[in-house]
Formats: C-alpha cells, structure tokens, sequence
C-alpha cells in the first residue's frame, strides 16, 4: 500500500511513518521542513508541502497521484483557542482525494470530538477543548461531505511513552483503560485500520491499557 501521511513530522505522524515503513508499505511524508524528518528508506519519499497551500497539496497529488490511502496526523498551533486550522488543511486535502479517486483516509481526531465523555470530569474536559474540538469537527465534516471512506481515530490523552503495541478501543464511547495512550501507539492503530476495510465508516475511540 502507498499511504501519503500529512502531519508526518509530529509525534503520532512520524511513528506512522516508522511503522509503516517496517510493515512493507510505500510512504510519501507530506512535511513543510525536511530537518523535522530524519528518516532514510527506500520506500519514503519525503515531499516539502504548506497544507495550508492549495497549490503545494494539488501538487502532491498531480505529480504522484497513485496514492492507496491518506492518513492525517495533522495538529495546529492554536492551543485552546478559537481556529479553524484543520478544517482550512483537509478543505485543501479533500477536493484532490475525490478529484484523484483516493477513498480511504484515516484521520486522528481527539477523544471528546463525539461529544462521548461522560460525567463532571469529561464536561469540564470537553468545554476546556471546545475550540480544537470544534476544529476536528468542521475538519471531519469536509471528510464526510467529500464522501470518502474514512475512519475517524479518538485517543484519549497523548503520552511520548514507548510503542506498547497494546491498548483497548471503541467505536461508541470510550474504552476500559488508563485513559492515556501513546502516540505510537495510535499510529499503530492507523496503520491497522489502513489495512482493515472493517474499520471503514467508523469512529473509534483508544486507550492505553
């Protein structure tokens, strides 16, 4: 499979492309600085891309639209504060996957964006993350608007803890477990769910054991 990965020179991105890599598959890494991405391999190309950029993201898929899959570790800069990063970056990513005939996408969202934690600690959580999860919701709506085959990935919060290879998951909720996973961690998921058509049209929601 030939996976283009945006996002790929940050945590969850970057473990994508290292696990993907060693599974046999194809990575083009969409990263706007090649320093950000130390990794050498026959079957990475690493291309210099603004998501921001209509331009840089057409030309991804113009110059190599061959592309399996899409996957999004996509972040922004914008903390808890209004933004509408990632809705303007998958405005720009959408359009090429349909214009190209790319279906499958797998893109990370957070635990909250279903509106899915429960009780006086998951409110209090998803009001002081309103605004990103606002963001991932408009991003995920263009996705859907788009029509693609899309899997929707909810980690609870985020550790730089090492690659475990274990954790629960939930396609309605959240699942059992320590209510933190590690990035690797998800990108082990992404990668598992690129591979898996059963995960097609689902939501699912990761914990750390």
């Amino acid at each position: 499979m030939h996976i283009l990965i945006f996002g790929a020179s940050g945590g969850v991105g970057k473990a994508l492309v290292e696990q993907a890599l060693s599974n046999g598959d194809e990575v083009t890494a969409a990263v706007r600085s090649q320093k950000k991405l130390n990794i050498q391999h026959p079957k990475l190309h690493i291309r210099l891309c603004d998501v921001f950029e209509k331009a840089d993201v057409a030309a991804l898929f113009t110059n190599n639209s061959h592309y399996d899959a899409v996957a999004s570790a996509l972040n922004t800069n914008q903390g808890i504060k209004p933004g509408n990063d990632l809705e303007r970056m998958l405005s720009n990513i959408t359009p090429q996957m349909q214009q190209n005939g790319i279906k499958r996408i797998v893109y990370c969202a957070s635990a909250g964006v279903d509106n899915e934690l429960e009780g006086e600690r998951g409110q209090a959580a998803m009001e002081f993350l309103r605004h990103p999860l606002a963001d991932h919701r408009a991003a995920i709506a263009q996705i859907h608007a788009a029509g693609l085959d899309a899997t929707i990935v909810r980690p609870l919060g985020l550790t730089h803890d090492t690659f475990t290879g274990k954790y629960t998951e939930a396609a309605q909720g959240i699942p059992a477990g320590s209510g933190r996973i590690a990035r690797a961690d998800v990108a082990h998921f992404m990668l598992k769910a690129l591979h898996d058509n059963a995960y097609i049209g689902q939501s699912v929601a990761l914990s750390g054991l």
